[in-house]
């Protein structure tokens, strides 16, 4: 029997209540595996696990969260990061977005719905790329072995053909 994969999500958040509130939304109904950390070096060190999503605060101390997303970017570029922080400030949003953040959210209000929102959406995303990805690739072996099978006909025909000489 085949193990579902589950996600593996970083949590980068140094306020404790905070990062426990979203441990608590994330995990209640969640098939995910979560792993968090306090500061942005400590989840750049652990980027061996692999993360599919790292929900990342931007007030980190030590490096910033900007620092620590262009990290992440340079280590894998195919992991999600979603940016956490109470700074409205557009051009910051812009930088982070520009930088490879996949979003970036407002911790006040109901931050934590979006987040859950976004990861579903940002994992829903990669398994329908990964679906197509597999169906080309299928596509893919089958005319490799179709061409493969007229190859070996014709060279069949050939040497049919030319005994029959």
């Amino acid at each position: 029997m085949e193990t579902e994969k589950r996600e593996h999500i970083f949590i980068v958040e140094d306020n404790q209540i905070y990062s426990m509130m979203l441990d608590y939304f994330l995990t209640k109904d969640s098939i995910y595996k979560f792993s968090s950390f306090k500061s942005g070096e400590e989840c750049i060190k652990n980027l061996f696990q692999n993360p599919d999503v790292i929900i990342l605060d931007y007030a980190l101390p030590g490096m910033n969260g900007y620092e620590v997303l262009l990290e992440i970017k340079k280590y894998n570029p195919d992991i999600h990061v979603l940016i956490l922080t109470s700074n409205k400030d557009e051009a910051l949003a812009k930088k982070l977005l520009d930088a490879g953040a996949d979003d970036y959210i407002l911790k006040q209000g109901h931050g934590e719905k979006q987040i859950i929102e976004k990861i579903e959406n940002l994992l829903t995303k990669d398994e329908i790329k990964e679906s197509r990805r597999e169906k080309s690739n299928r596509r893919s072996f089958f005319k490799k072995l179709l061409y493969a099978g007229l190859t070996a006909v014709l060279i069949v025909l050939s040497v049919i053909y030319y005994k029959l000489q």
